[in-house]
Order: structure tokens, then sequence, then C-alpha cells
């Protein structure tokens, strides 16, 4: 687990400052006196990862008409899906100090609050809307 949370945050290729910033979020959980930091993250992970995501497909006919199909993500990917999704808008605040960033994140999306459950929620609206499309699935 901790080799994909890395990956997923290397910076131009840099794994030593990415391998840094995850030990410092972790010493960061450990200080705050939590009983078990591992479970806190796993709360967070299984409360933001997405059971669902959209495709876009260009029309190869009319090149301005976009359609968008919603479907189910697997098992195996929904993990990497949501770091992706966590860590992108982890990139996106202006902090200085991006562990930081990272464990305030990770203690409100584990306490059901916070930017990513409501892009989820927002997320699922949406591919309930594009529902219609969703028999299609040679992507």
């Amino acid at each position: 687990m901790n080799k994909k949370i890395i990956n997923e945050l290397l910076l131009h290729g840099k794994k030593t400052k990415s391998e840094k910033i995850w030990l410092k979020s972790i010493k960061s959980l450990n200080k705050l006196d939590l009983k078990n930091p591992k479970k806190l993250i796993n709360r967070s992970i299984i409360n933001v990862s997405p059971l669902l995501n959209i495709k876009q497909l260009k029309n190869k006919k009319k090149r301005s008409q976009l359609k968008e199909f919603p479907y189910i993500i697997r098992s195996k990917n929904r993990v990497s899906a949501t770091w992706k999704f966590f860590l992108n808008f982890s990139k996106k605040k202006t902090e200085k100090n991006f562990s930081n960033v990272l464990v305030s994140e990770l203690l409100a999306t584990a306490n059901n609050s916070g930017i990513k459950k409501k892009k989820k929620k927002s997320l699922y609206e949406y591919a309930f809307l594009k529902k219609k499309y969703f028999f299609f699935r040679w992507f």
C-alpha cells in the first residue's frame, strides 16, 4: 500500500521527495494521538473510493459532439483511482507544507466530510443523469 501511495505522490520522477512527504504525514498522524492511523487511512480511502466513473467518447462523424458513458470501476483499479482523486485535489491547495494538507484531508474524509466527499456525490449524480448510455460497453 505504501508503494502505491508513494508512486501516486511522485512529482517529476523524484521518489525521495514523495517518500519524505508520506513519512512526514504518517508521523504527524501519529502525533495526533490516534489509536491506529492505518485504520484512519483505510477508512478515508473507503469513504472517497468511487464506484462509477465517466468516459468521454468523440463521435467520428460529428466532431463537436461528445458522448459520456458511466461505467463501473473494477475493484483492482478502485484504490488507484481513489489516490489519484485524493491527491489531485490536495495538490491544488496552496500551502507550504504538503504533508499537513495531506493529513488534514485524510482526517476530513475519515469523518465523512470535506471536498472529496462532495465531489464524489456530484460525480454519482452526473453519472445517473447519463445512465441512458450505460449499456454501451465497448471501451
